[in-house]
């Protein structure tokens, strides 16, 4: 199921502000968990953001090495961010995912 809504300039930029300040990679993701009242995919982008910045350089992971189970919507956060997070896709692993590599 599919729920959308329309917004001017000015509420997007409010938005933005707000998913960025509690700590989301997007506004779609924070617009979703604020109305369902659930804080998951926020608490699973900053478990993903920490683990990522206490990492050694050059360390060679998969976003399942980070949480269990993630939503594959996560991955593509992880992917579109690369360069706010010092990462850089190296290869597809044996299951077709996606690894990093801290910079």
């Amino acid at each position: 199921m599919r729920v959308q809504f329309s917004v001017d300039d000015m509420q997007w930029n409010k938005l933005e502000e707000l998913s960025k300040k509690a700590g989301y990679p997007d506004v779609p993701s924070y617009c979703k968990d604020v109305v369902l009242e659930d804080r998951t995919y926020g608490n699973l982008w900053k478990t993903v953001v920490d683990k990522i910045s206490r990492m050694e350089k050059d360390t060679v992971f998969a976003l399942r090495d980070l949480i269990d189970t993630p939503p594959a919507n996560l991955g593509v956060k992880l992917f579109e961010h690369q360069k706010t997070l010092g990462i850089q896709v190296q290869k597809k692993d044996s299951l077709k995912t996606n690894t990093f590599k801290k910079l």
